[in-house]
């Protein structure tokens, strides 16, 4: 399972991004505090960091056993506080990264084939370079301009 926590001394709109993508893709939250990137490797060996710009939340970076895995950067909007059940998310449209990396249903013939027949409330709708979260048709966070470093 991987485990989410943000930057240092994050801002109000970084934690509850943080939480709300938590929740979404059924990953475990972290209050951060004072821990360092190795006590977090220590506690989780599948890790992501948000970070912010400017008090917003910009960078989502992935480590895997302390090594940096995969950088993604992105601007946000419409970050809104829904409960949701833990079911998997699905992708619709090309996604920037393999939907694995968030745990979602992958996007081979097995995926797309399930994702037709059964209804799942959370969507992950791609357009272009935006990311829309939806769950129950309800937007929950809009990732726009995602760029994969």
């Amino acid at each position: 399972m991987l485990t989410i926590t943000t930057s240092r001394k994050p801002g109000r709109k970084t934690r509850r991004f943080a939480k709300v993508i938590a929740r979404y893709f059924n990953w475990s939250y972290i209050n951060r505090g004072k821990m360092s990137l190795e006590d977090l490797s220590n506690l989780s060996n599948r890790l992501c960091i948000v970070s912010e710009v400017k008090g917003n939340p910009a960078y989502m970076t992935f480590y895997e056993g302390g090594e940096e895995r995969l950088r993604i950067r992105f601007t946000t909007s419409n970050i809104k506080k829904v409960k949701m059940d833990s079911s998997p998310p699905v992708f619709i449209g090309k996604p920037p990264v393999d939907p694995l990396v968030f745990g979602a249903i992958p996007q081979n013939k097995a995926g797309l084939k399930l994702s037709r027949k059964v209804h799942f409330p959370k969507k992950v709708v791609v357009r272009g370079g935006d990311l829309h979260l939806y769950y129950l048709d309800e937007l929950v966070v809009s990732m726009k301009n995602v760029r994969v470093k």
